[in-house]
């Protein structure tokens, strides 16, 4: 990966739409007004994006892996703010699945990035 930028990996680009989808769905309405709601799932969704640019630039696969952890789970933090999101009526069904999309890909493309840090033992 010599000369490779964490801009470059599809797992960074996959949570870089998750992020930009999360910030722009809390810059209006209902969500909007909840400050506390709108920082929380921001938070979440830009840790996720964050955490696979911070693990990269350990450039060591075990490092990457364990930050790359952590952006599961922020993730999924992000997939359960969108739940709760949908359930108070911040968002519409429509709305809600689109960025649950979102993260369901990034979390493939984390899945993929994982195994390729991590291959099977023989």
């Amino acid at each position: 990966m010599a000369g490779a930028r964490f801009e470059d990996l599809t797992v960074w680009q996959r949570m870089l739409d998750l992020n930009l989808g999360v910030w722009k769905a809390t810059t209006r309405g209902a969500a909007h007004r909840d400050c506390r709601f709108a920082n929380q799932i921001r938070g979440a969704a830009d840790s996720a994006e964050r955490n696979v640019a911070e693990g990269f630039g350990r450039f060591n696969p075990d490092e990457c892996a364990q930050f790359l952890g952590m952006s599961r789970a922020s993730t999924l933090e992000t997939q359960t703010l969108l739940k709760k999101g949908l359930t108070v009526g911040y968002w519409s069904q429509e709305e809600f699945d689109r960025l649950d999309a979102l993260a369901v890909r990034g979390l493939q493309a984390l899945a993929t990035f994982e195994r390729y840090l991590r291959p099977p033992q023989e």
